[in-house]
Order: structure tokens, then sequence, then C-alpha cells
């Protein structure tokens, strides 16, 4: 205890005993206590001096001045369970018998003194309160308010929910929330009176099993937040009774833009007009811009660009008009938005496109492979590779025979008989011009008991030919199918090495 509190404790006793003394003088004398000593005086002033500012003024009562009520904590946070009585306090020190308490729910009197003013609330005599049978829309801001002083306490009252989620302590149930690419959040299930070993997790009608989602014991772990994140997430309390408990809650995730192409190399002809793709998403929505050379496009005679709403993506297309040889070369598609940015190149060039796979049938060792490709040159050689799977070299097959097209687009078919066992194949074209990459492996299985005549639909593939511009509507594939020659592919005797049995192979027209 510093020396100036023990010094104003010792002027106020002196203080006090003074007013006791001049009292029982003036009763002797009957006389009125004319004067006090000026103690009261020097001890306001030194807790003025001692505190840096104004002490809180001594009221008043009964003749004698006493400190007044104050709040040791402005605000208190008190949680309770459904259909609970829950008890409020009214945390006030020095309160003294002129006091009176008005309690608040927001803006509305609920209690006044020891008056209530809704039967749900019982007003106690050391200025608490009770709320019976507590539910949701009791949750909020309570007020304690001391007269007349006028100095409040606020009562925080959260009530538990006999099912909850919870991310990162807000609670989210049957709400959406806004996630940005790169954050980290923890989300919690609970469910009053059940297990943790019952919760079970979905992200889309999907288990969590199913999703990867990151669980431990009844929390979800969201690190880092990305674009496969974003949907409706639900969790329920698996306890075996034919309606159990279950929550929802939605995820927004803003990302950065992803973008992509399904014509990384575009093939085309001097004089011509092309067309160059690129495909992105992202939340909030992107702007993209079109770059060669390092430098922006603009809108021009010689370049046009337009913008379409896919179902899963956004399309920027850039048409440039009557191709010429400096029009050759890498394009830059950029993408941005308040997140990010991201970009892709595509290559406009007179070789031949890579081969799209098709479909593949299967016919007991007899396998036909289909590809479709692009070059509106003619295209003067085929070479196909092929290995089984886990041998470190190709085995190729060169063929030099072509028909010619129309419309631009070439189909490739290739025959040959294998051994049972996985294989993986590949190929690449050649035009007047030059060569095309190479195609991107496939592979298929050969059983050791194939039936025949058996065909073997590839749904993904045959997708990305779509996508590839090479199927479509009735319209377009009448014209494309109209326009595809065959690249026959003529009789070929192969021996492979001994560690491949001296398997043949050979090709039809």
């Amino acid at each position: 205890m510093t020396q100036n509190t023990m010094r104003q404790i010792a002027n106020k006793q002196t203080w006090l005993l003074s007013v006791f003394i001049c009292l029982v003088l003036g009763f002797i004398s009957n006389a009125p206590c004319l004067a006090l000593p000026d103690y009261y005086d020097d001890y306001y002033d030194e807790l003025e001096t001692a505190s840096g500012g104004p002490p809180e003024p001594l009221i008043k009562l009964d003749n004698i001045f006493v400190d007044p009520p104050y709040f040791e904590r402005a605000e208190i946070e008190i949680s309770a369970e459904p259909n609970a009585d829950v008890l409020m306090n009214c945390d006030v020190k020095n309160f003294h018998a002129n006091n009176v308490v008005i309690w608040y729910k927001d803006q509305t009197v609920i209690v006044n003194g020891q008056h209530s003013m809704n039967e749900r609330f019982e007003a106690l005599k050391n200025n608490s309160i009770v709320l019976r049978s507590a539910q949701l829309d009791d949750e909020g801001n309570y007020f304690c308010t001391v007269l007349p002083q006028n100095i409040t306490q606020n009562v925080v009252l959260t009530i538990e929910k006999a099912f909850s989620i919870r991310c990162d302590g807000r609670d989210v149930l049957d709400r959406s929330i806004v996630y940005r690419q790169g954050e980290s959040h923890v989300c919690e299930c609970k469910s009053a009176g059940g297990e943790e070993s019952n919760i079970k997790w979905f992200l889309n009608n999907r288990r969590s099993s199913d999703v990867e989602l990151e669980i431990e014991d009844n929390a979800i772990f969201i690190d880092p937040v990305d674009e496969h994140h974003a949907g409706i997430y639900q969790c329920m309390d698996d306890d075996g009774s034919p309606t159990p408990k279950h929550g929802r809650f939605e995820v927004i995730v803003y990302y950065a833009p992803k973008v992509s192409t399904h014509r990384h190399h575009v093939n085309t002809e001097l004089g011509g007009i092309a067309e160059l793709y690129c495909d992105y998403r992202s939340h909030p929505i992107a702007t993209t811009r079109w770059l060669k050379n390092n430098q922006y496009l603009s809108l021009s005679e010689k370049y046009m660009m337009s913008y379409a709403a896919e179902q899963h993506f956004n399309r920027s297309t850039l048409t440039v008009r009557d191709v010429a040889v400096e029009d050759l070369g890498e394009y830059k598609c950029q993408a941005e938005n308040t997140i990010g940015s991201s970009e892709m190149k595509v290559h406009l060039m007179l070789e031949p496109e890579r081969g799209q796979f098709e479909s593949v049938e299967i016919n007991g060792n007899v396998v036909t492979l289909y590809w479709l490709v692009r070059s509106l040159q003619p295209l003067s050689e085929a070479v196909l590779d092929y290995k089984m799977t886990g041998a470190y070299t190709w085995s190729t097959t060169t063929v030099l025979h072509t028909h010619r097209h129309e419309a631009g687009i070439w189909k490739v078919t290739h025959e040959m008989e294998l051994l049972p066992g996985e294989w993986q194949t590949r190929m690449k074209t050649k035009n007047t011009v030059g060569w095309s990459k190479f195609s991107a492996p496939y592979i298929f299985t050969i059983g050791e008991e194939s039936e025949d005549d058996t065909m073997v639909d590839i749904v993904d593939d045959k997708e990305n030919v779509v996508i590839a511009g090479f199927g479509g509507g009735a319209k377009e594939q009448k014209a494309s199918d109209s326009a595809r020659c065959h690249l026959s592919l003529y009789a070929l005797l192969l021996i492979v090495p001994t560690t491949l049995l001296r398997q043949r192979f050979f090709t039809r027209h």
C-alpha cells in the first residue's frame, strides 16, 4: 500500500471522527455544529493529484459522504443450454439504499427495481434476475443500469444449441460464409448429448472420405482454402435414430483465376482466319487480356476478341484475321481478379495439331485405335509409338500413305495384335510444313480372355473430342463426318524384341 493511499485512508478516518465529535458536542451543548474540519477537501484534492484527474465524486447519504457505486467489469459473457433457467448477476459495487437497478433487453425494460415487466424474468433481492426456460431467441445483450448514477454493465447471453456448427468459433448453422484462397479455417460440429464418433461430414452430398476432407474428431480442417472447398457442407449426428440431428452451411470461396485451353497448339494457314481459346474459372469474375510478343493486343481489323459463358467456365476467344507469317508464334492469355492472376500460352502454327484420341476397339488380341487430327495442310506421314506399361523404350511404326482430306480434320486408324497386358500408345503426324507434337499417351488393357467384337467406349476422351471441336450437334457432326478421311495404315509385319516373346504387330486398311 502506498503512502498516498495510507494518507488518504487516515484523512478519511480523521474526517469521520471529526464529524462524530461535532455531532456529540452539538447534542450535549444543544448547539449546531457550525463548522467541520477541511479534511474532506484535503482528501479530495489528494485523490485528484494522485490519479492525475478528478476522482469519482463522493455521494451524500444520510448526511454522510460515501463512495459511489461502480462496476469492475463493463461486460460479462454467459452461456446456457436450451430450456435451462439462466441467472444474470448485476455485479455492482458500493450499492446503496438510494440506488435503483433497471434491467434492459436491448432497448426494452424487462425489470424495474424489484418489479418484473416480463413474466419469464424474476427479480432477485441482490439485483440479479433469472430467465426461465431460455430459448434461442433469448440470445443477445442485456443491460444492468444503476440509477441515479446511470452506470451500466452489459451481459451477453449465448444459448448453446442442441445441434451447432461453428467455424473459427462463429455460428454458421444455416448460413453462408465467404473464405479467400489460401486461408485456413476449422469448422466444428456438436450435438448435445451425442458422441463425437457419430458425427459424419458431407460436402455437396458426398461423404467426406470421397472428397478427401481433413477430419479430426468432429471437426474439419480447410487448409489451405481453394476452389474445390466451395459448396454445401452438411453435418449429421448418426446416432441410429430414424431422424438424426443434422445441419448445413455454405462456403463461398474467392479464388484467383484458373486458366486452360483445349487447344494449346492451333493449326492455321497463311491468309486464313484462326481462333485461339482461353477458358477460365474465377470468383469474383476475372477480366482477360491477350498478348503477342509480350505486347497487349487491342481490337482492330486484325484482332477481334469475344467472350462467352459456358456451363462450368468462361471463355475468351481471340480471332486472328488474314494470318501472316509474323502472326505465327506464341500468344498469352492473362486472367485477373481481386484475388490474383494467372496466364497460359497458345501457339499458332502451320504444323498439325496434337492428335486427339477418340476410341479403341478390342477384338480378342486385335486392337484398333482411332485418333482425330487437325491440319489444314495435307498429311504426309504418321508415326505410332507403343510399349507395354513398365517398359523403358517405345517401339515405333511409321506410316507413309495418306489420303486427301476436307475441312481440315483427319481420322487416323491403326490396328495391331498384342499380347495380354497393359499397353500405352501415342502418335504424331506430319504435314507439308512439319511435324506435330506427340499426342498424350493412351493406356488400355488386353485381357487374357478378351471377347470378340468388343467395342470399348472412351467416354472421357469422347467428351474431350467434343470440347476440342471434333464433335457437337447433329449438323456439325454430319459436316464433320463428310469431311473426315481415313489415313489408311497398310499391313506391316513387325518382329518385336524377345522380351515380348516375338509378338507380331500388323495393320490393315
